[in-house]
């Protein structure tokens, strides 16, 4: 978790007109008591491009470099693209998409008038906003992501808010510094998912299962360009020729590998990641979780692989049936590997965060089946009865 300290960057953004002392008020706000760079579109200190127009600059200041993002709605909805969405709309959609704090301020006069426009949106409120779209862009915000809003009839409100929640910011980093400092709690520099780095940060209820699904399914979650390759059959390169008998012995090998694929796989997910998990009582061991978990991922990604190595090979007609047969074997195994993982991850992260007097059974087993290895084995054997009585003769 290796980072480039520099001073926090603010985003605030809002329409600049009718908004004009409440944003120079933040800027004094964040500069003079936090130290805080504060990224306003209309003072000289806002990066710009040069090369690029308004709209484009303010993007890719949210985009590069704020670290938090201040969205204050009053009563003017601002300059319309020709997507329908104001500027202020798209900064905070490119401020959701990037993950990073987020703190919605809505004047409390139009806050208050959102109830009256939800039930008669056909009502005249020119005497309110400029735009009955800032209606549907407060509504948007809360109703597709249940963003928290708060209402302000000054500036004195919305920093009051901010201080309250810039606090709680600062304690957080406070906890984190002393996790990260702890050397036995090494395991959060692991390149562990975000996910998983809060569980083991807050500790919540079962916070050990937690943190072991999270993990797991990261590790798959990064594969995700490697299924598109097994799913389109998009392999590297073509592969030279093969003679039937040397094709044969070959496809011996890689059968003999694929059964040991399986076989340390289900090893893995049946075995090592049951030693990882604790007995009540006794901790996990969370550096073995991040190992099964990474082992299991690299198995499932050497079976895409395998499954292409015959995509990409070209020989007698006579091969097309057991090639297409060996392609799609470890896609039978890569489907109960993937349900796997998504049903304890959705059964283990529905736990609530407080312990509760529910009784839960969630089986950390997988049981693999290999669908048409005997397909496999009697296709083989008939080309080897053809191709071996052909060479005879």
């Amino acid at each position: 978790m290796e980072s480039i300290r520099h001073n926090p960057s603010v985003f605030v953004s809002s329409t600049c007109y009718d908004l004009k002392q409440v944003r120079e008020d933040l800027k004094e706000f964040f500069e003079e008591n936090y130290g805080f760079q504060t990224i306003l579109s209309e003072f000289d200190s806002f990066p710009v491009d040069p090369c690029k127009g308004t709209f484009e600059n303010c993007i890719e200041n949210v985009d590069k470099t704020a670290d938090i993002f201040v969205l204050i709605v009053g009563n003017r909805y601002g300059y319309v693209m020709e997507n329908g969405k104001s500027i202020t709309n798209l900064e905070y959609l490119h401020a959701k998409a990037k993950g990073i704090p987020i703190y919605v301020f809505v004047n409390k006069q139009l806050y208050d008038n959102m109830k009256i426009w939800r039930s008669n949106k056909s009502a005249n409120f020119s005497g309110v906003v400029d735009n009955t779209k800032i209606f549907e862009f407060v509504s948007g915000i809360y109703d597709e992501s249940e963003q928290w809003i708060y209402t302000f009839d000054s500036v004195r409100d919305i920093k009051m808010a901010l201080k309250n929640q810039l606090r709680l910011i600062f304690c957080d980093g406070l906890t984190l510094q002393k996790v990260v400092g702890d050397s036995y709690n090494r395991i959060i520099n692991k390149d562990i998912p975000s996910n998983a780095v809060r569980v083991f940060v807050e500790k919540p209820y079962a916070w050990e299962y937690k943190f072991l699904a999270c993990v797991l399914k990261g590790e798959f979650d990064k594969l995700q360009s490697q299924r598109w390759d097994f799913k389109y059959s998009i392999y590297p390169s073509h592969i030279a020729y093969m003679e039937p008998p040397e094709l044969l012995d070959d496809i011996s090998q890689k059968f003999e590998e694929m059964i040991g694929l399986t076989n340390i796989l289900s090893t893995l997910l049946n075995s090592a990641l049951q030693d990882a998990i604790g007995d009540p009582g006794i901790p996990s061991d969370l550096d073995m979780m991040i190992y099964v978990s990474r082992q299991i991922a690299t198995i499932y990604k050497r079976m895409i692989e395998w499954g292409l190595y015959f995509k990409s090979i070209h020989t007698d007609e006579a091969f097309e049936k057991l090639l297409q047969l060996l392609y799609e074997l470890p896609s039978f195994v890569m489907k109960q590997i993937d349900e796997f993982i998504e049903e304890i991850y959705e059964e283990i992260t529905a736990i609530p965060d407080i312990k509760d007097d529910i009784e839960r059974n969630i089986h950390l087993t997988c049981t693999l089946n290999n669908a048409n290895i005997e397909q496999i084995n009697e296709e083989m054997q008939h080309l080897s009865n053809v191709f071996n009585h052909v060479c005879c003769t």
